[in-house]
């Protein structure tokens, strides 16, 4: 979409387009692939003569993009677009796209009465039409889970400096606690091309700051550009060729996993230039039991193995992760096997997270037995321990930077 079409969707002049004089306002929930997705959402309804609305005031299409990874950000989702319901008594068209409209389906329906669309994380490309087809109906759009996303076609994004490429969609690795698999679909890599062109694109519109999404994006393998049929591109592959567009000053990805770290990513990181010096490898637990009962692949020593060969290869490299605690069966010994591994890694930052059943998921069939007095004392105890790794980290780094 050029900046003239753009200007004029959202002045409302385009008026032989179905969205001419209408308002939607689209409120993102969960984590940085949802918000590329709502850009994606915003370049859809830009390019049929909507206009973005700031506020529920006026706005035409009231729609929520959702996350169902975790439970609070679901039930938040779903509590404010009841709080606008009962507000608003004027006639709206009322939608829940995303993850947690794959994982709750028509349920949506009943716990919200007003609602018109539950659109699934496969359906959004057709959510103006939906929107065209909505007064007066109900409709669920819940098919096309693995189906893949044209993301390139449209180039509306929420910010002039910085700029999200989504490199692959879905996970195939099914850890018993994750929900991703079953709202997003089995692993799908773009093709290096596409990606390449969008970047490329990117690049001339002034935005020269990317991250690359992915459930795990070390797991990358699109098809390659001019090496014939059948050919892959993996990840470190990708980096290098973003590393060599012309223009291309900084680039960071998220997240990756263990199973498919190793020396060759460590070493890309390190080698080249545009590639900011982070990597963000979740640990989830330091219990070899947990993690087996999470189905992650690794074991705490390999994690160590590779946490201290990524520091080795990489000078000055950021590192952070994620931890769940809570997870069923969690004894004293897991927690303090987590908190040893906190101790020995040193992360620079953490993202903690109690433990909390999805449904459909294999550990959703366990007992939630961890009681919540327990679950709240850990991840207490964890956030605090991090807090003080992360202090003493910053307080040695200003001693170097004075020096």
């Amino acid at each position: 979409m050029s900046e003239k079409e753009r200007n004029d969707a959202k002045k409302g002049e385009n008026k032989d387009k179905p969205g001419h004089g209408k308002r939607i306002l689209l409120r993102t929930f969960g984590c940085q692939m949802n918000e590329r997705d709502s850009e994606f959402i915003a370049g859809l309804f830009l390019k049929r003569g909507y206009r973005l609305a700031d506020s529920p005031d006026g706005a035409d299409i009231i729609l929520f993009n959702t996350c169902s990874v975790r439970e609070h950000a679901e039930k938040r989702a779903i509590s404010s677009m009841g709080q606008l319901m009962h507000k608003y008594e004027d006639k709206k068209i009322y939608a829940v796209a995303g993850c947690a409209a794959q994982a709750l389906k028509e349920k949506l329906f009943k716990q919200l009465p007003k609602l018109n669309i539950v659109c699934g994380t496969g359906e959004i490309a057709r959510l103006p039409e939906l929107v065209k087809e909505a007064p007066g109906r109900r409709i669920a759009a819940l098919d096309g889970i693995d189906a893949p996303l044209p993301e390139s076609s449209l180039s509306y994004r929420t910010s002039k400096n910085h700029a999200y490429v989504s490199i692959m969609r879905g996970c195939d690795n099914f850890c018993s606690y994750c929900i991703v698999p079953y709202v997003r679909g089995r692993e799908r890599s773009r093709r290096e091309g596409d990606i390449i062109n969008e970047i490329r694109d990117l690049v001339a519109g002034g935005i020269t700051d990317i991250t690359l999404l992915g459930q795990n994006v070390n797991s990358y393998k699109g098809i390659a550009r001019n090496d014939g049929e059948g050919k892959t591109c993996n990840f470190v592959r990708l980096l290098t060729i973003i590393n060599g567009v012309e223009g291309m000053e900084k680039i960071r990805f998220m997240t990756s996993h263990p199973k498919d770290a190793n020396n060759e990513l460590f070493k890309a990181v390190r080698e080249l230039d545009k590639v900011v010096k982070h990597l963000h490898l979740p640990l989830q637990s330091g219990s070899d039991r947990i993690l087996r009962l999470m189905n992650r692949g690794y074991t705490a020593e390999k994690y160590l193995g590779l946490a201290a060969g990524a520091r080795k290869i990489v000078p000055g490299l950021r590192f952070t992760t994620d931890i769940i605690t809570g997870f069923p069966t969690e004894k004293e010994k897991d927690f303090e096997d987590t908190l040893r591994m906190m101790k020995k890694i040193k992360f620079d930052f953490a993202y903690i997270f109690k433990y909390s059943p999805r449904p459909g998921t294999t550990a959703a069939k366990l007992e939630d037995d961890v009681p919540e007095d327990v679950k709240k004392r850990n991840h207490r105890a964890l956030l605090d321990l991090q807090k003080e790794i992360s202090r003493r980290k910053n307080e040695k780094n200003c001693r170097h930077s004075r020096v």
